[in-house]
């Protein structure tokens, strides 16, 4: 219809009338742009306003995953020195309880840490829409360095591989059925675990016997020696990265939408 208008005011050479319709569609364009901008930029802050939210809820469930972990590798540690401690005991008498050390300090809990809500934030291209330069920067360095912090949580040494291939099975799965892991989920669906504080297994004095030899005869002292030391890594990192986590969830929490 502004088209047809044109075309006649041009035959009837009324450009005073051209003008004003040129400038009609000119301002139309320009306010449908502004408008499909606005839009778009509101559309851009809610989702960005989301990914935002979702970020925050995974780094709470990575500070409690990380709590969790550290308590879980803490009991670990403690079996282990316990274990180290009896194997090198001059004379000593090693039975059940070296028996439960020495399995509960085989025991891991590997998992990656949670990153959802960061990734599909800049798959989506929403990166730069989070919170202030700095906190985007801590943003990109907690996710970047996360990747380096599970190469180290979810090594496993050789110590785990040597005991439960030296210990007999019927031995294993008695002190894993009274000794097991307590499991629970988190609201996001991510899983936590917690080492039994005590338990008690009765196991046959010579099985028992038996399987202590088989232990000693393994030479596991250096292999539990390494064992600790990449407990006490990963522990480390846990406190960390746990320390990390809050205070990056802190600022987003403290930050503009």
């Amino acid at each position: 219809m502004v088209i047809r208008r044109i075309r006649h005011h041009v035959e009837t050479h009324n450009w005073f009338a051209v003008f004003i319709d040129l400038l009609i569609v000119v301002v139309g364009v320009f306010l449908g742009t502004q408008a499909n901008n606005w839009n778009e930029g509101r559309i851009k802050r809610s989702e960005a306003a989301d990914y935002r939210r979702e970020i925050i809820e995974d780094l709470k469930s990575n500070e409690l995953d990380l709590s969790s972990r550290a308590a879980y590798y803490g009991a670990a540690k403690s079996h282990a020195i316990s274990a180290l401690e009896a194997l090198q005991a001059p004379g000593g008498k090693l039975g059940t309880p070296f028996l439960i050390d020495a399995y509960q300090a085989s025991e891991v809990w590997l998992r990656p840490l949670t990153r959802i809500g960061y990734d599909e934030m800049v798959g989506n291209g929403l990166s730069s829409s989070v919170g202030d330069r700095e906190v985007r920067s801590r943003l990109t360095a907690y996710y970047t360095q996360i990747r380096q912090f599970d190469v180290t949580a979810l090594t496993l040494t050789s110590y785990r591989e040597r005991l439960r291939r030296t210990l007999p099975y019927a031995l294993q799965s008695e002190i894993r059925s009274k000794c097991g892991d307590r499991v629970a989920t988190l609201p996001g669906g991510a899983q936590i675990a917690k080492m039994a504080s005590a338990c008690t297994v009765q196991l046959d004095d010579a099985a028992a016997q038996s399987a202590v030899a088989k232990l000693q005869s393994a030479d596991l002292v250096e292999d539990l020696t390494r064992h600790i030391a990449d407990i006490d890594q990963k522990l480390s990192g846990f406190e960390r990265f746990g320390r990390a986590a809050h205070d990056l969830r802190l600022r987003l929490q403290s930050a503009d939408p």
